[in-house]
């Protein structure tokens, strides 16, 4: 289990210099980020480190990163930002 603090911490690494990214990130941690497993956390906070443009190259399925483990985790999060629409 997350603690509030962490939770917290990676609430305020979603808030980016894009809208779209907001959105995205935001929507995945309120309705998707609990359902991760520990592995899948940690890649999803890896994503978090990759510059706005990379992010949203990602997110938007125009550039499949080439690790497999985050691949996985970006397609959680574009499942998650296409059901919310």
């Amino acid at each position: 289990m997350i603690s509030t603090a962490n939770k917290n911490r990676i609430h305020w690494q979603c808030r980016r210099g894009m809208l779209e990214l907001d959105d995205i990130l935001q929507g995945f941690l309120d309705r998707g980020f609990d359902g991760l497993a520990q592995n899948e956390r940690d890649h999803f906070e890896n994503l978090l480190t990759c510059h706005d443009n990379l992010l949203l190259e990602y997110l938007m399925g125009r550039t499949v990163p080439a690790d497999p483990d985050t691949a996985n985790v970006v397609n959680k999060i574009r499942a998650t930002a296409q059901v919310a629409t």
